[in-house]
């Protein structure tokens, strides 16, 4: 009996121990998570993103159109055979790193340009005096329909010179500097309005190209080079962006083709141009918008007619190694990883040294706060990690063995203890699902937040004022499930789980979660009395006998 006593005093010795030297460890651990906080994430708005991301692929296309005009009544060239010249701005995006720009097929389309060619050529016309009558009119002089336009080489058509220049320094090509650019392949506005160009040159900063379908109320900024802001301001090659959201989804030549309807404000100049959703990701091609209409009813053509042109030309969207680098980069800026964004930046900058921005973001995630150094230990080896294995190993050490010295007490033989109260029944709890082990505690599911509205959107589809930029909005996502407490050496079960069955004193425990108590086998019915011993021989003695029956010893 006192044997058993000691048993059961040493196993609660042992499991008092581990409990000891595991609270100190648990407050150890919460300690070095408030010393260690994440990264704090750079205070930005979406439209400030998508500038950086977008601006170093958008480009100002001048288009000079250069045409003869034929008169086939009176058999001559006007403007004593000369050319006429015609020049229209437009914007485009690269798509591809080898010199792959997209922008709108009524961009590079002459059937677009004819019709201004021979305007053109009646008001010199009406100015030269080239007709004898001096009643006729502009209309006059257009509605005879006597003209025709030629280029160096061809009839009904003119020769087209295409100047890119970029709004951001990249990839070598300064802002200050033009490349010519070659049609590789449009279609009409009729088919599609979108169409593909390529300069010469490599390593460029390509957009990509969303795939996902898109929804009446998805946030959208359109980019371009508005030509009613280059009249009256400055000459730069700096792009407006302008924000919005898609209003509608609609068709065109009799249903062929999808158009998204846009609010945002998108004007001459700007035809070519991406508009991206918030991640920087092309979603359509500007194209046109309703003339006279005050308020801002623009259209987008859809991406994928841009990449059915693309395909059928061989072209993929990609994005270079650097340019990926660099998206990569402002990511890890914006969520303050001061690690990642020069690590990634520098790189870019080492690539492209004339990408201002690349070098711009650089010095900005070079002034991130550094990240804290683990907190080490004299053998070079982390602190938690090792505090936190020895509170395991006396746990489970503990734990193991105070139920070898009671099983091992208790198996001897029968023990003289009163009878248990009878437990009443109780309803079993659901097991609990698996997480992060096959004996891990229940975990509760964690929260999920509603997804937050779209800017300038309140429940139902509305219009954004056009100039407006959206204010700051935290990205929802999910609630972070709760920590999971450092186990102690009493796991409490959760609540309408069956009265637990008497245990050792301490549960062994794994880094994962409690192990699985080990069977306990059943108990047979009590004795009452306590078991003797022959002092002489140690055989066990029958009871009511007063000699051994093995060495023929008096027993006490």
């Amino acid at each position: 009996m006192n044997g058993l006593r000691g048993a059961r005093k040493a196993a609660a010795a042992l499991a008092a121990s581990a409990v000891a030297v595991l609270l100190p460890l648990g407050g150890t651990t919460a300690l070095a998570a408030d010393e260690s906080p994440g990264p704090a994430a750079v205070d930005v708005t979406p439209l400030e993103k998508v500038n950086a991301l977008v601006q170093p692929s958008v480009v100002f296309l001048l288009q000079t159109w250069d045409g003869y005009v034929y008169d086939t009544f009176n058999k001559q060239y006007l403007n004593d055979g000369n050319p006429f010249e015609l020049q229209f701005q437009c914007t485009g995006f690269v798509v591809n790193p080898n010199g792959y720009i997209a922008t709108a097929g009524h961009c590079v389309d002459f059937k677009e340009v004819e019709g201004s060619f021979v305007e053109t050529a009646a008001q010199w016309a009406l100015a030269n005096g080239y007709y004898s009558s001096t009643t006729l009119t502009l209309d006059d002089i257009v509605g005879f329909d006597d003209y025709r336009i030629e280029s160096s080489e061809r009839k009904n058509t003119a020769d087209l010179d295409i100047q890119v220049g970029w709004g951001a320094s990249v990839s070598g090509i300064e802002t200050s500097e033009v490349k010519r650019a070659r049609v590789i392949d449009f279609d009409r506005q009729s088919k599609g309005d979108v169409a593909l160009i390529k300069v010469e040159a490599t390593d460029l900063n390509a957009l990509p190209m969303a795939t996902d379908e898109v929804d009446v109320g998805t946030d959208v900024v359109s980019i371009g080079y508005p030509a009613s802001v280059d009249s009256v301001t400055d000459p730069n090659l700096t792009p407006s962006f302008k924000d919005g959201s898609i209003s509608s989804v609609k068709t065109v030549q009799g249903g062929v083709l999808p158009v998204y309807e846009i609010s945002a404000a998108v004007s001459g100049g700007m035809s070519g141009g991406p508009s991206v959703n918030l991640d920087g990701e092309v979603i359509g091609v500007n194209s046109f918008g309703i003339l006279g209409e005050p308020q801002a009813f623009n259209f987008l053509r859809p991406s994928s007619q841009l990449a059915e042109l693309m395909a059928g030309a061989g072209v993929t969207n990609e994005l270079s190694e650097t340019t990926q680098a660099y998206r990569d980069g402002l990511l890890a800026y914006w969520a303050g990883d001061r690690t990642t964004a020069v690590d990634k930046l520098g790189s870019v900058v080492d690539e492209q040294p004339t990408n201002k921005l690349a070098a711009e973001f650089l010095e900005k995630a070079q002034d991130l706060p550094e990240p804290p150094p683990a907190e080490e230990s004299d053998s070079g080896l982390p602190v938690v990690p090792i505090v936190i294995g020895v509170a395991v190993l006396v746990l489970v050490g503990g734990g193991l063995l105070a139920f070898l010295l009671l099983r091992r007490k208790g198996g001897s033989s029968p023990a003289a203890t009163p009878p248990a109260a009878p437990v009443a029944p109780a309803t079993p709890a659901a097991p609990a699902a698996p997480l992060g082990g096959p004996y891990a505690a229940p975990y509760a599911d964690p929260v999920s937040s509603a997804p937050a509205a779209p800017l300038g959107f309140s429940g139902g589809v509305t219009t954004a004022p056009p100039p407006t930029i959206p204010p700051t909005i935290p990205p929802t996502s999910p609630a972070a499930p709760p920590p999971t407490p450092v186990p102690t050496a009493s796991v409490t079960p959760p609540p309408a789980a069956p009265a637990p069955a008497p245990a050792p004193a301490s549960t062994p425990v794994s880094a994962s979660g409690p192990l699985p108590t080990p069977p306990v086998a059943s108990e047979e019915p009590a004795e009452k009395h306590e078991p003797h011993f022959c002092g002489n021989c140690g055989e066990p003695a029958e009871h009511g006998k007063k000699f051994c029956s093995n060495c023929g010893s008096p027993l006490a």
